[in-house]
């Protein structure tokens, strides 16, 4: 029994089907449940959330066929038990693919707003600290360990930004290249664990609390660090090798093709 079996389902944010967003969640969590059958080392959604959400903030768009081998870490010919469990997953990845991009394309001023980013990720430990003892240490010796809030979305993230190196080197831009750096220094402090005096608990404010404030602040302030990273994404396109000036003509005052952003005349025409 795991701590995703043990989660009631008044506070599962999948259990409401008249919620779209719980829905598509459901739909997923169900599929890799099924998956993770045949495939015990299939992560939970959590972890593909974070895979989902820094494919949207990565310059080339991806194709699935790509990333979703790596990100299952097995051969492409055994991921799906049958063509109608692909369709299932990938019909559940788009919707909520959907969802996050309305969200970081939302005009927002703060996190409290409805429409901000709300990655799907469960304070566990919070979750833990709410069981009965007996239950509490089933889903321990079963899971290991309870990863600490977001750690899971970080690592997913991080994932793709360590994947897929060359679609993430920073522009010749100085100023972008350096709040690339940060953004992405602000999710990856996430993958670490949360050592901090518990202040809060996230799943239930009732119970024993299991979140650090500072943990609490670094999660919102990764929120922020993907909505800057989706931006500057946007921004820039997708990386073009710069062109030679005796292959190709380029206004001194066209965009340079190196994708910094940058004029040609103050870049690679410089």
């Amino acid at each position: 029994m795991t701590a995703e079996a043990l989660l009631p389902e008044s506070n599962d944010p999948a259990a409401d089907q008249d919620d779209p967003i719980g829905t598509t969640l459901d739909t997923l969590e169900d599929v890799l449940d099924a998956m993770r059958e045949r495939l015990p080392d299939i992560p939970g959604w959590e972890f593909f959330e974070g895979v989902l959400t820094a494919l949207l903030c990565t310059r080339r768009a991806i194709e699935v066929d790509e990333w979703l081998p790596e990100a299952l870490n097995c051969d492409p010919d055994e991921l799906f038990a049958s063509p109608s469990e692909r369709t299932r997953f990938m019909m559940g990845w788009m919707e909520r693919e959907a969802q996050v991009r309305a969200a970081l394309q939302a005009p927002i001023e703060s996190l409290d707003d409805e429409r901000a980013l709300n990655p799907a990720v469960i304070d566990w430990r919070g979750l833990l600290a709410s069981l009965p003892e007996a239950d509490r240490a089933t889903a321990l010796k079963e899971d290991g360990f309870a990863p600490a809030l977001g750690q899971m979305w970080a690592l997913g993230f991080m994932f793709v930004v360590d994947g897929w190196p060359d679609d993430w080197a920073p522009p010749r831009d100085k100023e972008i290249a350096a709040d690339i750096e940060d953004a992405v220094d602000c999710i990856a402090e996430l993958t670490q664990d949360d050592t901090g005096q518990p202040m809060l608990n996230l799943y239930d404010p009732d119970q024993p609390t299991s979140v650090s404030e500072a943990r609490a602040e670094a999660f919102g302030e990764a929120l922020w660090a993907v909505y800057d990273l989706y931006a500057i994404a946007a921004s820039l396109g997708p990386r073009t090798p710069p062109a030679r000036r005796d292959e190709a003509k380029v206004g001194r005052n066209d965009p340079c093709p190196c994708g910094s952003g940058k004029k040609y005349k103050k870049c690679c025409g410089a």
